[in-house]
């Protein structure tokens, strides 16, 4: 598996089967949409092979802890996202920054009125225009070459 936790168990842990199954549904869900925003994809190593990078930090602003539900669904997310795209195993930082704030937004949605998204992608990009209240996720991995952190930020329509 190319992206693994520092411990090395999967993030469903304890986790009930049927939370574990609605994380997993909810990560196919974000995968439809990140394939509309097209994250890059990390490169292959020198010898072709996926780099494997430990999952070291999954952090939101405003602070929403990263449970084990929302673990698998951006795992999930991340996983059918870079298989779609043609490479099993491969890593992509923005694709797991990008479907934390879509979980967030989709487990926001469960609990009543769905937060209107009206612009997301990588901070610097954000428009002028894309008014709204930011919610931005960070992650960070480590691997074998060093760090790597990809940072999303969704803007969400003012109310």
């Amino acid at each position: 598996m190319p992206v693994i936790h520092p411990s090395g168990a999967d993030p469903v842990g304890d986790l009930d089967p049927d939370l574990a199954a609605g994380g997993r549904a909810i990560g196919m869900v974000v995968a439809m949409r990140l394939r509309e925003l097209t994250p890059a994809l990390r490169p292959a190593d020198h010898d072709g092979r996926e780099p494997t990078l430990v999952l070291e930090e999954v952090s939101l602003l405003p602070a929403d802890p990263a449970d084990a539900l929302t673990l698998v669904a951006c795992v999930a997310a991340h996983d059918a996202y870079v298989n779609h795209r043609r490479r099993p195993g491969a890593v992509s930082p923005g694709a797991l920054a990008l479907a934390r704030v879509l979980v967030w937004a989709s487990r926001a949605e469960m609990l009543g009125r769905a937060p209107a998204i009206v612009w997301i992608g990588p901070p610097n990009r954000r428009p002028e225009s894309a008014d709204g209240y930011p919610v931005t996720a960070s992650v960070r991995l480590t691997g074998p070459s060093g760090t790597v952190r990809a940072t999303a930020c969704g803007v969400v329509a003012p109310v």
